[in-house]
């Protein structure tokens, strides 16, 4: 039989045969259990870093000491100076004279800095006419502009399985940014878990796609309609239309992104720009798309002509 013991985390004691064979350190409350998982792994979490720190002065690895603890790490950071109740700031204030980074974290910090600030020496056109056609069409199609809370600058990202069609993008887009070109497996889909082989295409961060972000996204992506109505030209418009086109039958944009009042944007453009009439219709998602009528079909057809782009010419050639 197991003995009565004291919960490690509210201190009530515990009788053994009242709760499960598993909560042998707490009461057995979904509270304390929560607590206890977090001090264990917060105490795992410590011996790594003593087994690391030890690891690092084997090797001859210079350090640093926190001057309230005297504990050596590589860096001393905002979790750390947490547990002292200081911020960084604070800390730098009280002992402006102590370094926060070794040697070595200074060295990766400064690569990592040079990779970031890469735009600044890339040797590329500067954004033009023919540049924001392209990104405006690919924005209202398939293109993304990626943004994460640590950077300070966007990029732009694309993927898909059409080599060809993607690779005529890359070549497009890196005239001006500094671009990766690559095949890879697709992270697993949220909802599916599959993943895909891929062609990925992306650029380094830069200011201007930052700038583009602020205006083409919000909690989700949505049209910037100034920029939309400005360049919307016929190229644009294929671009669009190679992304999220189809011209099996009818000629449809597939606009599933967006709500109606976006949708209804596009196809007065479409009508007052292009004479491109049709309709805007619902699948059983309840996701909107244009269709064009018959006689705009036609008028299309002439616009796409115009144009050859790898990859794409099952769809223009209708």
């Amino acid at each position: 039989m197991r003995k009565p013991f004291n919960c490690l985390v509210c201190g009530i004691k515990v009788n053994p045969d009242l709760v499960h064979y598993a909560c042998y350190r707490t009461c057995g409350s979904l509270e304390c259990q929560t607590i206890y998982k977090r001090r264990s792994i917060a105490k795992a979490d410590r011996r790594r870093q003593r087994k690391r720190i030890e690891q690092l002065k084997q090797q001859g690895i210079d350090l640093v000491t926190c001057a309230v603890c005297k504990q050596q790490f590589e860096m001393i950071g905002y979790n750390h100076l947490k547990t002292h109740g200081l911020t960084t700031e604070e800390y730098k204030k009280l002992y402006p004279d102590r370094p926060l980074l070794n040697s070595r974290m200074k060295l990766q910090r400064g690569k990592e800095a040079t990779k970031r600030s890469h735009y600044l020496s890339y040797e590329g056109k500067k954004p033009d006419k023919k540049l924001y056609e392209f990104i405006t069409g690919c924005l209202i199609g398939d293109g993304s502009l990626e943004k994460r809370s640590s950077r300070r600058n966007a990029r732009y990202a694309e993927g898909g399985s059409n080599q060809k069609y993607l690779e005529w993008k890359y070549k497009f887009i890196s005239q001006y940014f500094s671009c990766s070109f690559k095949e890879r497996v697709s992270s697993p889909h949220t909802k599916t878990g599959k993943r895909y082989q891929a062609w990925w295409l992306r650029t380094k961060v830069h200011p201007f796609l930052t700038e583009l972000h602020s205006q083409w996204y919000s909690d989700r992506k949505i049209i910037a309609r100034s920029m939309t109505t400005e360049h919307l030209t016929e190229f644009a418009l294929v671009v669009w239309f190679c992304d999220d086109g189809c011209s099996s039958g009818a000629v449809s944009f597939y606009t599933h992104a967006y709500s109606y009042g976006e949708v209804e944007f596009l196809a007065q453009l479409l009508e007052s720009r292009f004479d491109l009439y049709g309709s805007i219709l619902k699948n059983k998602k309840n996701h909107f798309f244009i269709r064009l009528n018959a006689d705009s079909k036609r008028k299309f057809s002439k616009i796409t002509a115009k144009f050859s782009i790898p990859g794409m010419e099952y769809k223009l050639d209708f």
